[in-house]
């Protein structure tokens, strides 16, 4: 471990591993770890600020999915270049989690808003902030709807920790949607996988008392980025299907899979045998069903959805 200066903010980090075409730092601003590639870094240098915080949020995203050390390759700075800023109520939400993350013992507090320490430069990633001014603000409005106590300077400096209310928003905003009637399916969008969709999936969705969502099905007017996130945000659980051209993996079911359980809403994995050789590494370990045909599809989804998610609450067709 040797001291550098992080890739994507130019402030002191932890440079954990470097190699001809990657490196791998700890960053406080980038809320942790994070491997990037050559190529990736260059192009951060003409990043402004705003890029570099919802690159910043994808990161700290994918590391509450599961991913210990989320990958920035050249793919991944295209897939944030599409991306919108956090609203302030997810900002707020997102400031609430951070405490109710890092506060160990009843009756401890954080201590935020120090230039340049730690918990500031993680609690700044996580919250989207520009500065140490916006963080303060959102711990401010916090503490004006009652869900945090503690004491706050003039400067942004802030001892915090939730109140009975504020305990109770974290406990709620951590638990998956249980009512939730619709499931959200990932997948490639293409005529090589419609009879899996139409064969494979909706009918076992049907069969198991859920509806389902896929977003090139739906009517919508606004952007599709943000129509896809309200749509998993609505959804009980979601459905990853890797299945993909040779060595054309789908990247955004790989960042729907990790939103949903950046959200602690359940993903049930599938792929069909012949894309095996494709799955990404970090997505290896989860229990996929392996799939040859439409039916044998339906069939193990079917059994999986009530094993792990149970039966939803619309008639079963």
């Amino acid at each position: 471990m040797a001291a550098t200066v992080c890739a994507i903010w130019k402030i002191p980090a932890q440079l954990l591993e470097s190699a001809g075409e990657f490196q791998v730092f700890d960053s406080p601003r980038a809320g942790g770890k994070y491997w990037i590639s050559g190529t990736a870094i260059g192009q951060i240098l003409s990043f402004n600020d705003r890029a570099k915080r919802l690159l910043t949020t994808w990161i700290c995203e994918q590391r509450r999915a599961g991913v210990e050390i989320p990958k920035v390759s050249h793919g991944v700075l295209d897939l944030v270049k599409s991306r919108q800023e956090l609203r302030v109520t997810e900002r707020l939400t997102a400031a609430l989690l951070f405490l109710g993350r890092n506060i160990r013992n009843l009756g401890d507090h954080i201590s935020v808003g120090e230039e340049g320490e730690a918990n500031t430069l993680r609690c700044m990633a996580e919250t989207e902030s520009n500065d140490v001014n916006q963080m303060s603000q959102l711990f401010t409005m916090l503490h004006d709807t009652g869900y945090i106590q503690g004491s706050f300077s003039l400067g942004g400096y802030c001892e915090a920790c939730p109140t009975a209310a504020g305990w109770r928003e974290i406990d709620r905003l951590s638990q998956p949607k249980s009512d939730s009637s619709q499931a959200f399916v990932a997948m490639w969008f293409s005529p090589a996988t419609n009879d899996a969709y139409s064969f494979g999936i909706a009918p076992a969705l049907s069969a198991s008392g859920y509806k389902a969502v896929r977003i090139d099905k739906k009517e919508h007017n606004s952007k599709i980025d943000d129509e896809i996130i309200a749509e998993i945000r609505r959804s009980r659980f979601l459905i990853a299907d890797f299945t993909c051209e040779p060595k054309n993996v789908r990247g955004g079911v790989y960042y729907e899979a990790g939103f949903a359980q950046g959200l602690g809403i359940p993903v049930i994995w599938t792929c069909r045998n012949t894309t095996l050789d494709d799955l990404h590494f970090d997505t290896r370990q989860y229990s996929h069903i392996i799939w040859k045909t439409p039916a044998d599809l339906f069939t193990q989804l079917k059994n999986r959805i009530g094993a792990t998610v149970g039966d939803g609450p619309l008639p079963k067709v």
